[in-house]
């Protein structure tokens, strides 16, 4: 009988432990989903040079996504000491008819905020905004007299409730990196 006595007092506070030791959640932040499901299979970015008018396009294309075949990528030359617009065009063409995932991320705009970084002294400016907020699939981009080959790193992230101006937080939702010359 002390037998059964010392392994049910024993159960009992185990599960007092547990119970009484439960987490609090409340003061804690919301954790941000995983974020979109989509398959990002082309990534254009369009540099339209308006002093002279001319037009690089610049690709990463992975026709499966996330997938075994390999991706293809396009890179760009811009000259030195000129002011580009820039624009993106990003699809989902892994079924019959090709999704445009940038229409969706200018319609939620106040959850994504496309952030690039500036190799060889470029400097890229966002000029579309979510009513408050950058979006960044309309840029000025200006090259300075530093000439080179580099990569342009883009990266979709994905900010829902937490979009700040910043490219810290959210949910790395796509990257891909485009080479650059700078001539």
């Amino acid at each position: 009988m002390k037998k059964i006595s010392l392994a049910f007092v024993l159960a009992t506070v185990l599960v007092a432990g547990f119970v009484s030791c439960k987490k609090d959640k409340s003061n804690e932040p919301d954790v941000l989903s995983d974020g979109p499901k989509d398959t990002i299979t082309d990534f254009y970015v369009n540099f339209y040079n308006v002093i002279d008018s001319t037009t690089e396009v610049g690709a990463y294309a992975d026709p499966d996504g996330p997938g075994p075949l390999e991706s293809t990528i396009g890179g760009v030359s811009l000259k030195a000491n000129s002011l580009y617009l820039v624009t993106m065009t990003i699809e989902d063409a892994t079924s019959s008819s090709t999704v445009y995932i940038h229409n969706k991320i200018k319609n939620n705009g106040k959850d994504y905020k496309i952030c690039v970084d500036n190799p060889l002294g470029i400097s890229v400016s966002p000029t579309d905004s979510d009513g408050s907020m950058p979006i960044g699939l309309v840029n000025d981009l200006t090259t300075s007299s530093t000439t080179g080959n580099d990569k342009i790193n883009f990266s979709i992230k994905y900010q829902k409730g937490v979009k700040d101006g910043q490219c810290s937080p959210g949910v790395l939702y796509y990257n891909c990196s485009i080479p650059v010359t700078v001539y």
